[in-house]
This record gives structure tokens, C-alpha cells and sequence, in this order.
């Protein structure tokens, strides 16, 4: 009898065993599953901004001329010039967090949505632009976004005077 009590309680640990990695299993798939659709709304926040850009001409134009200085904007060009890098600077600031919080990649904001507010926030008209908002984002990022130029700029991919 002893001996049965001894297989039984064995049989159960085994059980014990056998559902925990199955709960495990199914905690990493849902997690996947969480990632990607975290993945999907950032590209869906990202669509909209770029539609904004490349769906107007005149948007297009007036950012390129806010960034480079190729002809002065006018006070209301400025107000969008300012206001579309604001965007761009939150933008980026949730695909930060969403790696900060482990929901993407590191690789997401370095060679991705940072890199390519860096390259913005590099240009003449993005940097003045750039340090009178920072101060209105979350420090952290600000400071890993310097941080991304200084670096882009030390490894010669682009000049930058952050």
C-alpha cells in the first residue's frame, strides 16, 4: 500500500511539472504575441506621420526647408516646421520606450526611428528646433537621442552638433 501512496505521489509531481511548462509555454506565446502587437502599433503611429509628410507636397517642402535652411520659412511654416518635429521627437519617444520597457528591440530606435530623427535633429534648422524641445520629452531620452547623435557623429555617418 505504502508503495502505491509512493507512485501516486510521484505521478502527481509529475503532473505538477508537466503543467507548469505548459503555463510556461503558453506565458511566452502570449508575451510574442504582446511584442508584436506592440510592434504593429508603433508602425501604425509611424504610417500616419509619414503620410502627413509625403501626402503633401507643400508639407514636404516646407520640412526639407525647415531642416536645411534652403529658404526662410514664414512665421506659420515655422509654427508647422516646429510642430512636426515635436511629432517626430514623441514619435520616436514611444518606439524609446517600447525598447526600454522590452517590447522591441534595442536595434528598433538605434538603426531605425532614432537614427532617423537624429539625421532630422543633425540638420541646421532640426538642431535649433531640437534644443528648444528637448526639454519638453522625457530627460532619459533626450539624453540616449544626444547620446545616438554623438555617437553617429563620432563614427563619421553624419555631422552633428550634439
Amino acid at each position: 500500500m505504502e508503495y502505491w501512496a509512493f507512485v501516486g505521489q510521484i505521478v502527481s509531481a509529475l503532473a505538477v511539472v508537466l503543467s507548469l511548462v505548459f503555463v510556461g509555454i503558453q506565458l511566452y506565446e502570449s508575451n510574442r504575441v504582446a511584442a508584436r502587437s506592440e510592434a504593429n502599433d508603433t508602425q501604425a503611429q509611424w504610417a500616419s506621420f509619414r503620410a502627413s509628410i509625403y501626402g503633401s507636397r507643400d508639407i514636404a517642402e516646407m520640412f526639407r526647408a525647415g531642416m536645411d535652411g534652403s529658404r526662410p520659412l514664414d512665421p506659420a511654416d515655422k509654427l508647422r516646421f516646429d510642430y512636426l518635429m515635436r511629432e517626430h521627437g514623441w514619435a520616436t519617444y514611444q518606439v524609446w520606450q517600447r525598447v526600454q520597457e522590452g517590447l522591441m528591440p534595442r536595434a528598433h530606435y538605434e538603426q531605425g526611428q532614432g537614427l532617423d530623427f537624429v539625421r532630422v535633429i543633425c540638420t541646421p534648422g532640426g538642431a535649433a528646433v531640437w534644443a528648444r524641445i528637448k526639454a519638453e520629452l522625457p530627460r532619459p531620452y533626450a539624453a540616449d537621442t544626444d547620446r545616438l547623435a554623438a555617437d553617429y557623429a563620432r563614427a563619421g555617418k553624419l555631422r552633428c552638433g550634439s
